[in-house]
């Protein structure tokens, strides 16, 4: 199908917006949430979470502030340049996937009482995930093709795939959340509760993630223009905005003095902080110090949050 140039003109400039405004969203949300970013990760002592954190939260950032200014159209591409910037943007959504899938295999992991065996299970999964993604990009990358602004006009059908392992893969995360929640509701677990709020953030995270994805899926095999890489952007800032925020919720577990920062908060990262250390009797597993001691070393190691 040949595009007439006002056609293709007018999805090149939905895609511009559409990168501008996911820069938008991630900035302010950034921005909203600094009081608790400073407190949950800049104030505390080095760990490979503040490293992790800033690579989900802030890369993304950098990254599409790159990305919408050459969409503007102040750069002139070469075909070898433009590959190559292509090749970067899909490599960069990877790591990015891969980075934020660690997190949330990790809350399963702590979930399951750091059981071996669901360890096992969670990094054969993550590992074929991984791996087909990347195979996918090697065999999809050398048949892009290119408009004479860089983006791409058509993509071969196994592309599909590349988000397809994905949408699989949180799935199976979001029913082992489901089937540890269900496990647990004998207990009578109060909305306040480390589990409840775990399986609700896991709730909102899985959907974001899933319906972004599919998404793309379905853009890159249907539509045969620059208008299919409408998605990127929003699909980059749903997987920068679910891994920070599951950060900043865990790292709420092993604060000193929980109950003071109630209204500090924004949204759902302010409710773990109203969870005292009297609720875990409703997770019947001591969550909060298998939590902290994953994903708050320090405050582990302090002796912050007691031992069960």
């Amino acid at each position: 199908m040949v595009l007439s140039p006002s056609i293709s003109l007018f999805d090149e400039q939905q895609v511009v917006h559409a990168a501008a405004g996911a820069l938008a969203w991630m900035t302010w949300d950034a921005l909203i949430h600094l009081d608790i970013e400073v407190e949950r990760i800049w104030q505390r002592p080095r760990s490979w979470v503040k490293a992790l954190y800033f690579s989900v939260r802030y890369l993304p950032i950098f990254h599409q502030l790159a990305v919408t200014t050459a969409l503007s159209g102040i750069f002139t591409w070469s075909p070898t340049a433009c590959k190559g910037w292509v090749y970067y943007q899909l490599i960069f959504v990877q790591v990015v996937t891969a980075l934020v899938e660690v997190i949330l295999v990790l809350r399963l992991y702590v979930l399951y009482s750091r059981n071996r065996v669901v360890l096992a299970a969670l990094v054969l999964a993550y590992t074929a995930e991984i791996s087909m993604m990347a195979v996918v990009l090697g065999m999809t990358l050398p048949k892009l093709r290119f408009g004479d602004t860089c983006l791409l006009k058509g993509s071969p059908g196994i592309f599909m795939a590349f988000w397809l392992s994905s949408l699989v893969f949180e799935t199976f995360l979001f029913v082992l959340t489901l089937i540890k929640f269900l496990q647990s509701v004998a207990h009578n677990i109060g909305k306040h509760s480390i589990l409840f709020i775990f399986v609700r953030d896991g709730t909102w995270a899985f959907a974001l993630i899933f319906v972004s994805q599919l998404f793309n899926m379905l853009m890159y095999k249907l539509a045969h223009s620059p208008f299919a890489g409408m998605g990127y952007a929003w699909a980059l800032g749903v997987f920068s905005f679910s891994g920070s925020h599951v950060v900043l919720n865990l790292r709420g577990i092993g604060l000193p003095n929980p109950s003071h920062l109630e209204t500090s908060g924004h949204g759902s990262t302010s409710d773990y902080s109203r969870t005292t250390r009297d609720d875990t009797h409703d997770d019947g597993a001591g969550w909060r110090t298998y939590f902290t001691s994953v994903f708050d070393p320090e405050s582990f190691s302090s002796g912050d949050v007691e031992m069960k």
